[in-house]
C-alpha cells in the first residue's frame, strides 16, 4: 500500500512540475507573439510515458525553460536567433564551425539534434510553423508528429551519419530540393514548404556530438 502511494506522489509531483514549466515557456513565447498551448487536458501523452522517459522529458523542458528565462532576464529577445542559439551552444557545451553565424538569420528555423537523434534545441522561428502543444512536441516521437517524403528523411540520416563518423567536417547546403512537411496529429494539420539551407557538425572536446540544421519554411495550408 505504501509503495503505491509513493508512486502516485512521485508522479503527481512530476505532473505539477511539467505543467508549471510548460506554462512559463508558453507565456514567454506568447510575449514574443506566438501562443503555444502548454499541455492538453489530463496530460494524455505525458502521463503514458515510462518513468525514465518522464525524467528525460522534464529535464529537457527544464533546460529550455532556463535558457529562455536567462535570455530574457539579460534583456534579449528569444526571437533574436543568433544570440539565442549562441546561448544554447554555451549551455549545451557545443562549439559550431566558425562560419555558422555568417549564415544564420532570424528567418531561419534552427534545430539541434544529438547523435541519438534527440532534438536538443529549437528556436523561436520553429514555433511559428507549429500548432502542436508543448506536451505533444516533447512526448511524441518526431515521426508521429510530421510527415515528409521518406527519401528526404533517408538523405538527412545520411548527412547525420557522415557528421558523426567524422566524414563531414564543414557546414554544407544539403543537396535536397524544397519539400512539404505536414503535421500528422495536430488539430490544425498545418502543412509547410521547407527548404534546407545548412547542415553541419557541433563539437564537444573536438568530437562531433550534435548537428545543426538551418531551414526556411512557409505555410501552404491551414
Amino acid at each position: 500500500m505504501s509503495l503505491n502511494l509513493n508512486v502516485v506522489s512521485h508522479d503527481s509531483a512530476l505532473d505539477d512540475r511539467f505543467k508549471r514549466l510548460t506554462k512559463v515557456v508558453s507565456m514567454l513565447l506568447t510575449n514574443e507573439g506566438k501562443y503555444q498551448r502548454p499541455y492538453l487536458d489530463g496530460l494524455p501523452h505525458f502521463s503514458k510515458l515510462a518513468t525514465e522517459q518522464i525524467t528525460k522529458v522534464v529535464e529537457h523542458l527544464q533546460f529550455f525553460h532556463d535558457l529562455c528565462i536567462e535570455h530574457v532576464s539579460e534583456g534579449y529577445s528569444i526571437k533574436d536567433s543568433p544570440s539565442f542559439v549562441w546561448r544554447a551552444f554555451r549551455r549545451l557545451g557545443l562549439t559550431p564551425r566558425s562560419d555558422l553565424f555568417s549564415q544564420l538569420t532570424d528567418e531561419h528555423i534552427v534545430e539541434i539534434y544529438s547523435n541519438e537523434n534527440v532534438q536538443l534545441f529549437r528556436n523561436f522561428k520553429f514555433f511559428e510553423f507549429c500548432s502542436y502543444s508543448l506536451e505533444e512536441l516533447l512526448t511524441i516521437e518526431w515521426w508521429g508528429l510530421f510527415d515528409r517524403d521518406s527519401k528526404l528523411t533517408t538523405k538527412m540520416y545520411e548527412y547525420a551519419a557522415q557528421i558523426f563518423n567524422g566524414e563531414l567536417h564543414e557546414n554544407v547546403k544539403p543537396a535536397l530540393e524544397s519539400h512539404f512537411v505536414r503535421e500528422l496529429a495536430s488539430q490544425d494539420k498545418l502543412a509547410m514548404e521547407y527548404s534546407l539551407d545548412l547542415v553541419g557538425p557541433l563539437y564537444r572536446n573536438k568530437r562531433p556530438e550534435a548537428l545543426i540544421i538551418l531551414e526556411r519554411a512557409k505555410l501552404v495550408s491551414n
